[in-house]
């Protein structure tokens, strides 16, 4: 599942590759991610030129404390978690009711509620049930849903989502543990069993797929 190739090893801030290179390597796997994260390709799009403006401006006085793709994305989830909290007080700012009027050309008209549920008769294999199992990560808290992205997804390793979140160890995998039973008991009753091995590596598995470096070092 992951989405990024992250090289075992990385340059050290006495020896930072160009930031053109930089951004060629991890543009993809930045907007991936955040994309994952907010859900809306517009905000998305922001958000990864954001993440890599704010590299390139502190790129001089980047250490090397931590590689260099960890701390990108630290960089693009704190942003992902200041536009989920300026979008919530917008959200109290503005709250639309259901039942008020809507109007048109100084009609009122009536208001339509897309229905959104899906029998599970009507589920497929495939890009129907890739935005399904989407839906269900849109769906986990904002902690659980990073660390579940950044291991099942992008591939990196437990100490790796660690270093990003400033979690220790132990606390990530207890919410890539949490998380994994959420989109269970969400995906589960909406799969056909023939469908279950395509949400497997995210939804139905209780040991993490192998990290890009882990991969490797099988072959």
């Amino acid at each position: 599942m992951a989405d990024t190739q992250h090289p075992s090893t990385e340059t050290t801030a006495t020896a930072l590759p160009p930031f053109e290179v930089l951004f060629a390597r991890y543009e993809k796997g930045i907007f991936n991610h955040i994309y994952r994260m907010v859900g809306d390709f517009e905000d998305a799009t922001d958000l990864t030129s954001q993440t890599f403006l704010h590299a390139f401006r502190s790129y001089d006085r980047f250490r090397g404390e931590a590689q260099v793709y960890t701390w990108l994305y630290r960089i693009a989830i704190n942003l992902c978690k200041n536009h989920f909290r300026k979008r919530d007080r917008e959200a109290r700012i503005e709250v639309v009711s259901f039942d008020a009027p809507l109007y048109a050309d100084g009609e009122e008209m009536e208001r339509e509620i897309e229905d959104i549920s899906q029998s599970p008769e009507r589920l497929m294999e495939g890009q129907e049930l890739q935005q399904l199992i989407q839906a269900a990560i849109l769906g986990l808290p904002l902690d659980l849903r990073t660390v579940i992205l950044l291991r099942d997804v992008q591939g990196l390793s437990y100490q790796e989502v660690a270093q990003i979140t400033g979690c220790s160890v132990e606390a990530v995998k207890s919410r890539i543990f949490r998380a994994r039973g959420q989109l269970r008991k969400i995906l589960g009753p909406h799969l056909r069993p023939e469908a279950d091995a395509t949400a497997a590596s995210i939804a139905n598995t209780d040991q993490p797929p192998a990290s890009s470096s882990e991969r490797r070092r099988k072959t």
